[in-house]
């Protein structure tokens, strides 16, 4: 009996290694990536806001974000294309291998990421949109206007206007990754012409008296994406440069990166 339950124990083990190897089996290169310090930054979400009965736009506020690590560079052709030949990504838009992914929704972006997970068995997601915020550092753009502007149509105004000087000129061109150079943190790319999916979610809600958020409801069939403006685009559009960007000038390409958990 003892030599028969010692068999069946290692009958399990051998099975158990088995899928453990096959669970963190990488399909490409581990990712180069940096690690982000825990830091403070002024967040404002994007969405729809009002108090009594106008638009606002929400004053900043600050808040901590805890640190993380990320991916140096946006997740490549190359990276993309494993995930489509192992049947777990959509056919997307065909980029050069060293280029950065485009023509990706935030569903092709998460189910990226689960398969990656599933595959290295480590924890890879999205960004949230306060994380990115503090990721891209100096590069980070907020097209909002003074909170303090009082007339409605003036804001939404000086947001379009703060939105085109930060985005300059629409650029369709795909450089090969690195071309927008390194942050202060270490991230390529950041802000260049390749806006990022984040976690984020399109906001609704009303603002007190003072311009900060009294009340808010998440839209998560919006996403936040981050460039050099952010944007919010519906979850499934591949090309808001065509249409489906809900708040904010359209981005001229859409991808991203991970964060890897610990």
């Amino acid at each position: 009996m003892k030599i028969v339950v010692a068999m069946a124990a290692v009958g399990v083990a051998f099975v158990s290694g088995i899928a453990a190897r096959q669970q963190a089996d990488p399909p490409f290169d581990p990712p180069e990536m940096v690690h982000v310090a825990t830091g403070g930054i002024a967040f404002r979400p994007l969405g729809n806001f009002s108090r009594s009965g106008k638009t606002r736009t929400p004053r900043p506020v600050p808040m901590t974000v805890q640190g993380f690590d990320i991916m140096k560079y946006q997740v490549s052709g190359a990276q993309y294309a494993a995930c489509v030949a192992d049947e777990a990504c959509d056919r997307v838009r065909t980029v050069p291998p060293d280029a950065p992914q485009t023509g990706v929704s935030w569903k092709d972006a998460t189910a990226f990421a689960r398969w990656y997970a599933k595959r290295t068995g480590a924890d890879w997601r999205l960004p949230s949109d306060v994380e990115w915020q503090l990721a891209a550092a100096e590069r980070y753009g907020d097209s909002g206007p003074d909170y303090a502007v009082a007339d409605p149509g003036a804001q939404m105004l000086a947001s379009y206007e703060n939105g085109a000087t930060l985005r300059r000129d629409a650029d369709p061109t795909l450089y090969a990754a690195g071309e927008f150079g390194l942050n202060s943190n270490g991230l390529a790319d950041v802000s260049g012409n390749v806006w990022e999916w984040t976690d984020g979610c399109m906001q609704n809600g009303e603002l007190a008296a003072d311009g900060t958020v009294a009340e808010t409801e998440p839209y998560c069939g919006v996403r936040i994406a981050g460039g050099v403006h952010r944007a919010a685009v519906i979850d499934f559009v591949r090309d808001a440069s065509v249409g489906g960007c809900a708040v904010g000038l359209p981005p001229d390409h859409l991808g991203f990166r991970l964060v890897r958990g610990k």
